[in-house]
């Protein structure tokens, strides 16, 4: 049996179309990633300036802890009306999640170690976009 003339035309014309819509994928991100990512600086969080926090620690007896966390701000590099979701992992360990769409930004505080270097990677998708180690220092 061979394959019929119409099954062959079908067949060609849908290879195009991926063809095309591979080309565009390409395009797309030969200008650089959807996202972008901005880092703040490395800074303390202290229990005393979250009230039911601080009561929290107090009963635990872990008065006067602080944690060193990182600000940062994901924003959409693109116009269009798609939402790209990103992932933020802090030395392996998923932190936080979300997505932004057209112009918008997301921002988030993740918490890292304190006293030593913690590896930040934001990706979307299996793409990263944002690879670097940040030292905490409270």
């Amino acid at each position: 049996m061979g394959i019929r003339r119409e099954t062959a035309v079908v067949l060609a014309a849908l290879g195009t179309l991926t063809a095309g819509a591979s080309v565009v994928a390409a395009t797309a991100w030969a200008a650089g990633p959807p996202l972008t990512v901005e880092v703040g600086e490395s800074r303390c969080l202290h229990a005393a300036d979250v009230p039911f926090v601080a009561a929290a620690l107090k009963t635990a007896g872990q008065e006067g802890s602080a944690s060193a966390a990182v600000r940062l701000t994901v924003r959409s590099a693109t116009n269009d009306g798609q939402k790209h979701s990103y992932v933020v992992t802090v030395d392996g360990e998923q932190r936080a999640s979300g997505s932004v769409s057209g112009n918008g930004m997301s921002i988030n505080s993740v918490g890292i170690d304190n006293g030593k270097s913690s590896r930040v990677v934001v990706a979307t998708g299996p793409t990263v976009i944002f690879d670097r180690t940040i030292s905490g220092r409270c």
